[in-house]
């Protein structure tokens, strides 16, 4: 008879993992830019193979790339109610909506 799985343990190693990926990525970025980029690669991997939301860890990279933004390597700019980060490397502009202050 097969073991049963324990999903829980399985997600809460798999989000240790990738926010450990996700961190040495900021870490290395600066001297390796290709590692950088393959830790990113693997976290997103792991986050699909164990349907784990990333959340506000996916503002530190490019979506359609995966390389993580390093100075000089993307553009922020705000029009009217977004934030619009635009990858140097690929051209992809992620747009960020910005709620309003209610005051």
């Amino acid at each position: 008879m097969p073991l049963k799985r324990e999903k829980d343990l399985e997600k809460k190693i798999a989000k240790e993992r990738i926010e450990f990926l996700l961190n040495k990525a900021q870490e290395i970025k600066k001297e390796n830019y290709e590692l950088a980029r393959r830790y990113v690669e693997l976290a997103v991997k792991i986050a699909k193979k164990y349907r784990i939301r990333l959340g506000k860890l996916k503002v530190f990279f490019c979506k359609k790339c995966l390389y993580p933004y390093a100075e000089g390597k993307f553009r922020v700019r705000v029009h009217k109610s977004r934030v619009i980060v635009t990858c140097f490397n690929c051209g992809y502009e992620r747009r960020i909506p910005v709620k309003p202050k209610k005051s």
